[in-house]
């Protein structure tokens, strides 16, 4: 394994990587004002190059993410769901409207669960059963506790699920199907994190929220190498992902970076991240704006974050990508899903679906022409 250490993306602090404190003990989980002190995983990335490029060069006999092993936190591929391997479908009906060069769709739906919070929980459970824990739990408006459900059924683990009070009655029913263990908040997200986050703690459970532990955010960046490899090796311009807390864009972002430092591709991408209109923390803080406490609803469930906990590792990866982030409306999503299905045969759930509204609204202020673009569909469920 080549990876070395953590490192507190707030104050800078190291530490091992065997350490089970999700945050960093000087930082903390933060407040209203301040960013929980989040780690992120560090690699030798000099040693890390030669065997990374020795694995993808190898016949696709294996096609998940334990194909990139050199360049994920785990010494052992992990006997767990196959995950990964999404394709990345051409979308030229789509691409003809802005004058792009290229477009796709990296179609996470795809994944055993149907999203790419698949990639998170791979590893979750590669970790927590390589430790001996019998049981993990995760807050989620839907597709990360269906994630951890199915994956935990097919172990024989224990899935806790902590949901928030309008979490859909289809997506519950799914977690019954899987034999999760459900506990529904009283509250929005928000609260539902902070219960599982106290009930995980004092029993001892393996944490699968994406925003504090710092291991799955490396298996969710395995899309970007995915990409990349789809594409020859050569990063695209743009690529367009939904935001909630961040972990997803932040990961792409650093997956993009690791290529580039190993010297597989020659740029990174400029990154946009899309949030609803109604609840956008992200895009509020990242221009300087203040932010909107207030409960406003939408259907993008999933994004619906009011306090986003990766938001640190998520400026610095705009930052390094010349990034930028924009909010749709519900109308924009509802308008996007419909001409993701009927121009790139692509069913987009309407949180996906933000990243092509984001795309329209991007080109009435920017000229996208001849550039090559990917949407990350980072799921397929339509029951939000």
């Amino acid at each position: 394994m080549y990876a070395t250490h953590l490192r507190c993306l707030r104050c800078g602090t190291i530490a091992p990587l065997d350490l089970r404190a999700y945050l960093c003990p000087h930082c903390g989980p933060g407040d209203d004002s301040l960013d929980p002190g989040i780690y992120d995983v560090q690699y030798d990335y000099k040693e890390a190059a030669e065997p990374f490029l020795a694995q993808i060069r190898k016949p696709r006999a294996q096609s998940d993410i334990f194909r990139f092993l050199p360049l994920l936190p785990v010494q052992e591929p992990g006997q767990v769901l196959p995950t990964g391997g999404t394709p990345l479908v051409s979308a030229p009906r789509l691409a003809g409207r802005f004058g792009l060069k290229a477009l796709y769709l990296k179609d996470e739906a795809r994944n055993p669960t149907r999203s790419l919070k698949d990639r998170a929980t791979a590893i979750a459970l590669t970790i927590a059963e390589s430790e001996g824990y019998s049981d993990l739990y995760c807050a989620s408006a839907g597709n990360a506790a269906i994630s951890l459900a199915g994956f935990c059924a097919q172990q024989g683990l224990t899935c806790h699920a902590f949901v928030p009070h309008a979490a859909s009655a289809t997506r519950l029913e799914w977690l019954y199907r899987y034999g999760a263990n459900v506990h529904v908040s009283s509250g929005n997200y928000d609260q539902a994190f902070a219960e599982s986050e106290d009930a995980g703690q004092e029993n001892g459970w393996y944490s699968r929220n994406c925003a504090y532990n710092p291991y799955l955010v490396e298996g969710k960046k395995t899309a970007a190498f995915e990409i990349a490899e789809q594409l020859d090796w050569n990063a695209p311009d743009l690529v367009v992902a939904p935001v909630g807390d961040g972990c997803t864009l932040g990961a792409l972002g650093k997956g993009f970076r690791e290529l580039n430092t190993i010297g597989l591709t020659q740029r990174i991408p400029s990154l946009l991240g899309i949030q609803a209109e109604a609840v956008q923390p992200v895009v509020q803080r990242y221009y300087g704006e203040p932010v909107d406490m207030e409960e406003h609803e939408t259907e993008a469930a999933s994004i619906a974050v009011r306090r986003p906990r990766n938001f640190l590792r998520l400026r610095a990866e705009l930052d390094a990508s010349g990034g930028s982030m924009l909010a749709v409306t519900d109308e924009e999503m509802h308008i996007a899903q419909r001409i993701l299905a009927r121009e790139a045969g692509v069913v987009a759930e309407l949180t996906s679906a933000t990243t092509f509204a984001g795309l329209i609204r991007l080109s009435s202020i920017k000229n996208l022409q001849g550039q090559t673009a990917v949407l990350v569909i980072t799921g397929g469920r339509t029951d939000e």
